[in-house]
C-alpha cells in the first residue's frame, strides 16, 4: 500500500494513512496482533551518486528488522512526502514494514526536525544513519542526534576523514547520551584479530611492549588513523605530534600512514620491534591476507583469510547494538588527540 503528499508542511494525511494500514491488517493468525516497529530508523542522503547504495542497504535492514524507516532525501527537492508499507506473514505473527520517504532538499533544518519528530513512533529507539557530507557544521545533523539514541555514520566515505573524525570526537562532547558508531572503525575488526595473532606466541609475546615503529598503508585516511588509535590506546601509548606516539617508558614511536588502493581497504600493517619487524599484507587474493616476521624472530608466512563483513551486515550490528563501545570511543579520541 501507498500514498502520497505533495506538501511537507502537513503530515496528518501521512500518518492517518499509516494508522488506516494497521487497522486494516487487523490481528495476524491465532488472533496474535501485528508486530509494527521495534525502531525508528532514519537515513538521511544528500549524495546523488552514493544515494542508491545507501538507500539499498537501509532497505536490507529494515527488511529484516521491524521499523518505521524515514528517508530523508537531499537529493530531491519539491517532491512531498511519500508512505508504502508492505506486510508478511512469520511463525503466526503480521509484521508490517513501513517507509516514508521525504524530499528535503528545499526543506530547512527546523522544519526536517520537526517532520522526523511527528513521523516517529514514540517510545521506541531512534537510530539515524547519516551519510551527509557535514557533521556537526549542519544543523539538520545535530537537530537529528539530539532526537537519536544512536548515530551511524562512515568516516571512511567522506572527503575529509581526518577532519570528519575530529567532528566525531567533538560530537562525544555535545551528545554523551547518544551511542556513536563508525562503519570505518567497524571494519577493521578482522585487521585488530591480526595483529594479535602476531603476539599470541609468548616468545614473540615481550616485543608487543618494545615496539619502535607502525607503518599503515590504506585507501583511506580513516582507517589507518583508527587502527593506529586503537593499538595506541590498546598499548597505552600516547600521541606525540601528528606522526608519533610516546610509550609508557618515553620511547618515541614514529607512525606513517600512505594512503594507497581502494578507499575502504586496508592493505598493510608494520608493526617493527628492535630487532623484528611483523607484517600483515594483502595478498594478490583480496580475500586473504599473508603473515610474517622478518628479523631476529622471523617466522616462514603464513595466510589467513580477511573475514570481511559486508556493510549492510556492519549497520544492522550497529542498530542492534544500540549502545556505546568504550574501545571506539578511547580510540577515537586517541586519533582525536593525534590530529590535534
Amino acid at each position: 500500500m501507498s500514498a502520497h503528499v505533495d506538501s511537507t508542511d502537513d503530515i496528518s494525511p501521512i500518518l492517518e494513512e499509516l494508522r488506516r494500514i494497521r487497522k486494516c491488517v487487523g490481528t495476524g493468525e491465532q488472533g496474535i496482533a501485528p508486530r509494527v516497529a521495534t525502531l525508528n530508523f532514519v537515513v538521511f542522503v544528500d549524495d546523488p551518486a552514493h544515494r542508491e547504495w545507501v538507500l539499498e542497504r537501509a532497505v536490507r535492514v529494515a527488511d529484516k528488522h521491524p521499523c518505521r524507516l524515514i528517508v530523508l532525501d537531499s537529493t530531491r527537492s519539491g517532491g512531498g512526502v511519500d508512505v508504502a508499507t508492505s506486510t508478511r506473514e512469520s511463525g503466526g505473527a503480521t509484521t508490517i514494514n513501513e517507509r516514508v520517504d521525504i524530499a528535503v532538499g528545499n526543506v530547512g533544518h527546523a522544519s526536517i526536525h520537526t517532520l522526523v519528530q511527528e513521523l516517529s513512533v514514540h517510545d521506541i529507539p531512534t537510530i539515524l544513519w547519516w551519510s551527509g557530507a557535514r557533521l556537526l557544521q549542519s544543523r539538520t545533523f545535530g537537530g537529528l542526534s539530539a532526537q537519536a539514541s544512536s548515530v551511524l555514520v562512515d568516516s571512511s566515505g567522506m572527503a575529509a576523514g581526518a577532519e570528519t573524525i575530529r567532528e566525531l570526537g567533538e560530537f562525544l562532547s555535545r551528545f554523551p547520551s547518544v551511542a556513536l558508531a563508525d562503519l570505518a572503525f567497524m571494519r577493521l575488526a578482522p585487521w585488530q584479530d591480526m595483529i594479535a595473532q602476531f603476539f599470541d606466541d609468548r616468545a614473540l609475546r615481550e616485543d608487543l611492549f618494545s615496539l619502535t615503529s607502525l607503518d599503515i598503508e590504506s585507501g583511506s585516511e580513516a582507517e589507518a588513523l583508527y587502527l593506529a588509535g586503537w593499538l595506541a590506546s590498546r598499548l597505552s601509548w600516547q600521541p606525540a605530534g601528528h606522526a608519533s606516539f610516546r610509550a609508557r617508558d618515553g620511547r618515541n614511536i614514529p607512525f606513517t600512514r600512505v594512503t594507497k588502493g581502494d578507499k575502504r581497504r586496508v592493505l598493510r600493517v608494520a608493526l617493527t620491534s628492535t630487532g623484528s619487524t611483523y607484517i600483515a599484507e594483502l595478498s594478490d587474493d583480496d580475500a586473504v591476507v599473508q603473515l610474517r616476521v622478518e628479523g631476529e624472530r622471523s617466522k616462514p608466512p603464513w595466510f589467513v583469510p580477511l573475514q570481511n563483513i559486508d556493510n549492510t551486515s556492519l549497520i544492522e550490528r550497529a542498530i542492534l547494538e544500540d549502545r556505546r563501545d568504550q574501545i571506539f570511543e578511547t580510540s577515537l579520541l586517541t586519533v582525536r588527540e593525534i590530529l590535534g
